[in-house]
């Protein structure tokens, strides 16, 4: 199965408030706020990436086994993919 990849969708805006990364999705103009390692995976998908490459990032940064961070990142990448934050090619 082709490994998927992540990028921004087109319209949705981001902004720090209070150090805090907060997302505007252009689906349904609703707020989130990303914690630490919700803006790391942001940034990672300012160009398109995969989930291996956002996996490696993460795992540079911070201590992680690999299957639990995947176990982690998945749903937050699905989460942000039905909010249309994300989009998944």
């Amino acid at each position: 199965m082709p490994e998927s990849t992540y990028q921004r969708a087109a319209g949705a805006l981001d902004a720090v408030v209070d150090g805090q990364v907060v997302l505007l999705s252009p689906a349904d103009m609703s707020y989130h706020s990303l914690d630490r390692v919700g803006a790391r995976v942001w940034a990672q998908v300012a160009q398109p990436a995969t989930t291996d490459e956002i996996v490696a990032a993460l795992r540079s940064e911070y201590v992680v086994d690999e299957d639990r961070c995947r176990a982690d990142l998945q749903p937050f990448l699905d989460r942000m993919v039905a909010i249309g934050i994300l989009e998944a090619g």
